[in-house]
């Protein structure tokens, strides 16, 4: 029997409490370590429901709970990315070691595949023979069609939807509500804004919205991580 207790990587007010309602739903966790990298407030959290304690990453006992499941507290792709390798190489969190989180509610399609640290939000659909790389976030009621590929740390907002054959590539983003044409490619690293209308390819490294979607600026959010670093769970 696993222990009530599961490790989350990063904290965010918006990405913890999320990930402790669908721990709780489906796994039955109510104690949580929630690991600090940067000095921010502590999260909020529904204190009648969960239980849980913050540490700053260089004074949590690892050795000591090298045994407990972990997860993502954050989701933006780039601190997604920073955090994987941060603990994996410092603290040896291998990838075994991260939970799927897929709400009951998800159709995943029998040919689909996705390469672990999965959050699947409720009403999210992964349709038949996609792939998706490691620590992919699908958010509430997106849609990710037949044949797409998403690399890993993808961020799929909620309400997204990808037509077939498409391929967003190493974390990238996609906004609320944006849509995507069949046959699309997003390069790596971009951010496709809200309610975009994807119509036409998107290089690596941008920021692009609106109706036809084009790149408007350099994503700046990536200019002071590091990369390459891993290769990625699926090519694409």
């Amino acid at each position: 029997m696993q222990e009530n207790k599961l490790i989350i990587l990063g904290h965010s007010n918006g990405g913890v409490p999320i990930l402790m309602d669908l721990a709780f739903e489906l796994f039955g966790y109510s104690d949580f370590d929630i690991l600090k990298n940067i000095d921010l407030p502590d999260c909020e959290f529904p204190s009648d429901l969960y239980k849980a304690a913050h540490y700053f990453e260089q004074n949590y006992k690892f050795n000591d709970n090298k045994h407990l499941k972990v997860h993502f507290g954050v989701q933006h792709p780039s601190i997604k990315y920073l955090l994987h390798h941060l603990y994996r190489d410092k603290h040896n969190v291998q990838d075994d070691r991260f939970i799927d989180v897929i709400h009951s509610s998800t159709y995943i399609a029998p040919s689909a595949q996705y390469g672990g640290g999965l959050m699947a939000e409720p009403n999210a659909v992964i349709s038949s023979m996609a792939k998706v790389g490691f620590g992919v976030t699908v958010k509430r009621s997106a849609s990710i069609g037949h044949h797409a590929i998403l690399g890993d740390y993808v961020n799929i907002n909620p309400g997204a939807i990808l037509s077939g054959f498409v391929e967003i590539g190493f974390a990238s983003e996609i906004g609320t509500g944006a849509v995507i044409s069949n046959n699309i490619k997003i390069g790596e690293r971009s951010l496709i804004g809200a309610g975009s209308v994807v119509t036409r390819d998107i290089p690596d490294g941008v920021i692009a919205f609106g109706n036809p979607c084009k790149p408007i600026r350099d994503n700046e959010r990536w200019n002071t991580i590091p990369y390459p670093y891993i290769s990625q769970t699926f090519q694409v």
